[in-house]
């Protein structure tokens, strides 16, 4: 038998073996891609986190011109005329159910009962009251030049008041004004009155002088007039507190002689008239907002009011705002406070194309329409008209903060707002 020859067969069949310390692993695959610069091959980028937004610049917080007397007096005066704000949890339920109706913006249902309005009263005015008369404070001592503020400073011109037109819901208005009047002009109080003596006769000599002269209100004439005007009618209500105003305070029965013969109105009942007048602003003409303006300078005011109206409709209130440019005599002031970023939507004029419904600050169409020369494209000098209005204020974020120590049953809260205020020219 011939001899079997293993050493051919024997051979690695992949070549000599490697060396013995090496690792006999597999290669691990390259952890990256050459870069390939082939033609049609692009290179992936590389996605970063988007920067971080810039944080929203604070609210400007409004100096407090007001006493915390006279603020304290305002939710004293709201417990006074609405005593049930004492129960203030019972009223809870009743409260989220208008504010879930305001929020659908039915506002005839949700004023439909004078239960309703009432309540609304309680829980969103006082908070409204109290940044209403700072603000108003603040521009009369801010702008006393102007015509209306000299008119307001002088307590009226020639037994004629000051007049003040309120677009909204009246009751926060008002205490406002008052309270602003109360600061203003300390002869627009009460006056005590003394009891007549027991005989009948007068008492002689200057205490008798005195008696008679305390009989007689101190203001003699209206200070202020004002008009405010809203689709639901508030009249009821804003009577109420006018009342309460000119009606000295309740006494403990405790209270002594001299307190009570001491005790006085907030408000002289001469010092100011009011008129409510219920209807849509956006339908009157120029003729009826013209009558309502009067022919003096006037006080202006849209408190929290505009972006509900413009809500409703934007060329019914540019058309409105163009009738109060036309009916505003010269030196009347145009008051707007409204809450920042209030926007509304404005539908394009071709719904075809499927373009989404774009959004406008409230503020920049009411000065589209105030300050059309701003706006106009033509280049040509002879086009354009001198402005109606001037521009004292225009600030977009502002926050009245409450005065410290208030006392008050129910809800109070800082209000946001922003506020443009405009002098005609």
């Amino acid at each position: 038998m011939r001899k079997y020859q293993r050493q051919a067969q024997s051979q690695p069949k992949h070549g000599p073996p490697s060396v013995s310390g090496a690792s006999k692993a597999p290669i691990a695959p390259p952890t990256r891609r050459p870069d390939e610069r082939g033609s049609g091959i692009t290179k992936k980028s590389v996605k970063r986190p988007p920067p971080p937004a810039a944080p929203a610049p604070a609210a400007k917080v409004q100096q407090h011109i007001i006493p915390d007397s006279l603020h304290q007096l305002i939710l004293d005066i709201f417990r006074d005329t609405f005593p049930q704000v004492d129960d203030f949890e019972a009223m809870k339920p009743a409260l989220r159910e208008i504010k879930d109706t305001l929020d659908q913006r039915d506002f005839q249902r949700a004023f439909a009962t004078k239960e309703h309005k009432e309540r609304y009263t309680i829980r969103w005015s006082p908070s409204h009251a109290l940044a209403y008369s700072n603000i108003l404070a603040w521009v009369a001592k801010e702008y006393s030049d102007n015509e209306w503020v000299k008119r307001f400073d002088a307590g009226g011109v020639e037994h004629n008041p000051s007049s003040v037109l309120c677009f909204g819901r009246g009751a926060a208005e008002l205490v406002a004004l008052i309270t602003m009047l109360k600061n203003s002009h300390v002869n627009a109080s009460g006056q005590p009155t003394r009891p007549q003596p027991a005989n009948g006769h007068e008492i002689d000599g200057a205490l008798g002088n005195l008696a008679i002269s305390d009989q007689r209100p101190i203001s003699e004439k209206a200070m202020l007039s004002v008009c405010l005007v809203d689709t639901t009618d508030w009249a009821e209500v804003v009577s109420k507190m006018h009342q309460s105003y000119i009606t000295p305070r309740p006494l403990s029965k405790y209270a002594s002689a001299k307190a009570r013969l001491s005790n006085t109105a907030p408000l002289s009942p001469q010092a100011l008239s009011w008129k409510f007048m219920q209807l849509d602003i956006l339908d009157c003409g120029i003729e009826e907002l013209g009558s309502m303006v009067g022919p003096d300078p006037t006080l202006i005011t849209l408190f929290f009011t505009l972006n509900d109206m413009y809500l409703s409709s934007i060329s019914k209130v540019s058309a409105f705002l163009r009738k109060i440019t036309a009916a505003a005599p010269k030196g009347s002031l145009l008051l707007v406070v409204d809450k920042p970023g209030a926007c509304v939507g404005a539908t394009p004029t071709d719904n075809s194309t499927g373009t989404e419904e774009r959004q406008y600050p409230i503020h920049l169409l009411m000065y589209r329409v105030l300050f059309p020369e701003e706006h106009q494209k033509t280049e040509k000098v002879k086009d354009k008209k001198e402005p109606a209005w001037e521009k004292l204020v225009e600030e977009d974020n502002c926050i009245f903060k409450l005065d410290k120590g208030l006392v008050f049953p129910g809800c109070l809260e800082n209000i946001k707002f922003q506020m443009h205020l405009l002098q005609r020219l």
